[in-house]
């Protein structure tokens, strides 16, 4: 049994800032616990790195009788390859075995996919790989990005023959696809049905050759507050919708209150009920150390709780992330093991075991400093036994 999975999303090499208190009143000044550091991050990237841990501590070489499980991750998404952030990136993702496959639009073609390396020149001008501050304290985090080429990703630049991009063996031919989009509100050129066009194609290609994808889609914050940019337009290619409270509160324009007003019975109706159209949408909202919930057709169908709550989080950056290939890997594991991979409709109950994998790796990714540090083996399934009992 061959799974494939295609991310496509933002990478950005961020820069941690580890504050010993809050953080500085405008034009204070604060101490930083230990130095600056870069590392790889982005929520397409993270999703990749944490998903491709779990498959090969869980899924690959998975041997049952006559069953083998394989899987491959390939990651669509945008740097530039000739300086020192996007090179960062490059090697990160060899490093934790998944295929990057470089989408920029450049004066000079070696950064299209299958192009000869030996083309690779400078060229004056060119935008820079997207960079982001991480500011962490007191277990909480915000960010000061620049999108850099990021910025010129466009939906028509993303690669949909999938069988293609796995041509190390091209005897593997995938018994499941999955798409995954991450980082939607980081990528202005997904918007306003720039990014409608490719999913409804990975639809008709699904369709031709009678095989079962699956699509999922993190939106990430808005930063230019809008929470709009069609949106809402897309999801009718999409199986599941992966979001945080807070991101579901301003998508769904839930009036503003007090900081935990989105832990209530009446936001939960809210929520349900502003998606309640997309009924072939399953909508996956975090909710921190609480938890998550899952909704369909207007109704909350699942309340997954986290165990332990972690209070004081070593580092909560990139926990969605984390939380989004735990889910994807529990809810394929178990449509693998239950139902088989070809089989068109959605359980429940898969997404509710998609739910509890989901819970025991974002818990543990906040007890790592690093977003795109996959935790171990053994922290997970010592979560995910409570979490499951």
């Amino acid at each position: 049994m061959h799974l494939s999975m295609n991310i496509i999303g933002d990478a950005f090499a961020d820069i941690y800032c580890y504050l010993e208190a809050d953080m500085p009143p405008r034009g204070g000044d604060a101490r930083l616990l230990q130095p600056m550091h870069k590392v790889a991050g982005g929520s397409g990237l993270n999703t990749a790195t944490h998903l491709s841990s779990l498959l090969g501590h869980f899924w690959t070489n998975k041997s049952r009788e006559d069953n083998l499980r394989t899987s491959n991750v390939n990651f669509q998404t945008v740097i530039n390859e000739n300086d020192d952030y996007g090179k960062m990136i490059a090697s990160h993702c060899s490093q934790h075995k998944f295929k990057l496959i470089n989408r920029r639009v450049s004066n000079h073609p070696s950064c299209y996919f299958g192009t000869d390396e030996a083309a690779l020149q400078s060229q004056k001008g060119d935008k820079s790989t997207g960079h982001c501050a991480v500011i962490v304290s007191k277990g909480d985090r915000s960010f000061m990005t620049h999108l850099g080429c990021m910025e010129d990703f466009r939906g028509s630049q993303i690669l949909t023959n999938f069988h293609d991009l796995n041509n190390s063996d091209r005897s593997a031919t995938p018994d499941h696809q999955h798409v995954h989009i991450a980082g939607y509100y980081n990528i202005p050129g997904f918007w306003d049905e720039e990014l409608a066009g490719k999913l409804a194609e990975i639809r008709e290609v699904q369709s031709k050759r009678n095989e079962r994808t699956t699509i999922s889609l993190v939106p990430q914050h808005d930063a230019t507050d809008e929470w709009d940019g069609g949106l809402l337009n897309i999801l009718q290619y999409i199986d599941f919708l992966i979001l945080s409270d807070e991101e579901a509160r301003n998508i769904t324009k839930y009036p503003s209150g007090e900081k935990d007003d989105t832990n209530n019975a009446d936001f939960f109706q809210h929520v349900a009920k502003f998606f309640r159209h997309n009924s072939q949408t399953y909508i996956i909202m975090t909710r921190g150390s609480k938890g998550a919930v899952a909704f369909c057709e207007g109704e909350m169908i699942h309340d997954q709780k986290t165990s332990p709550e972690i209070d004081n989080p070593t580092d909560p950056t990139g926990a969605g992330d984390a939380f989004a290939a735990g889910f994807l890997h529990g809810y394929l594991g178990y449509q693998a093991e239950t139902k088989g991979m070809v089989d068109s409709k959605i359980s429940p109950n898969a997404v509710k075991g998609g739910m509890q994998w989901a819970c025991a790796v974002g818990t543990c990714s906040v007890m790592v400093q690093g977003a795109s540090v996959p935790s171990k083996r053994e922290s997970i399934e010592q979560i995910l036994k409570t979490i499951s009992a």
